[in-house]
């Protein structure tokens, strides 16, 4: 047998826990009142005290749908602002990780438009230091006439 909670879970999340709540809440009222109703029929009041309080259900119930409705325009709202935003951050993180860098001197611009060697601006943005060292397509264009001498030697 399938419990309540999980009859209950597609609602749930169609809805979402405000909305659920909101529907949860809406019944509850109209059980209470619809209770209220019984009780009053059951003791036999009647004249004006029956007009009243029925008007004491009626007027609430009336109110109560549109109120929900604007609810829970208000809440998707507020959902869809929440995605909008977590893209716009996305992408100012994205935008952020940029790093200027000029394609003559590999300088790196920093914040205040100042140009700094890259082995500067990672020790001063990355926390780090730089450890030299040479690749082998450098290393052959570069320094192939000190290896031939040293092969030689």
């Amino acid at each position: 047998m399938e419990s309540m909670a999980a009859k209950l879970d597609p609602l749930i999340s169609k809805l979402g826990i405000a909305g659920s709540t909101l529907l949860f809440s809406f019944f509850a009222v109209v059980i209470s009142l619809t209770l209220t109703v019984t009780v009053i029929a059951l003791s036999e009041v009647r004249g004006l005290p029956i007009l009243w309080v029925t008007m004491a259900i009626i007027i609430p119930l009336l109110l109560v749908p549109p109120v929900a409705y604007m609810l829970l325009k208000l809440i998707d709202s507020l959902n869809h602002s929440y995605k909008s935003l977590q893209v716009t951050q996305g992408k100012v993180k994205e935008l952020s990780a940029l790093v200027p860098v000029c394609s003559c001197c590999r300088k790196i611009r920093d914040d205040e438009a100042y140009w700094d060697r890259l082995e500067e601006y990672i020790s001063n943005h990355a926390h780090g230091e730089m450890a030299h060292g040479t690749c082998p397509n450098c290393k052959d264009k570069n320094y192939a006439d000190f290896l031939q001498e040293e092969g030689e030697s």
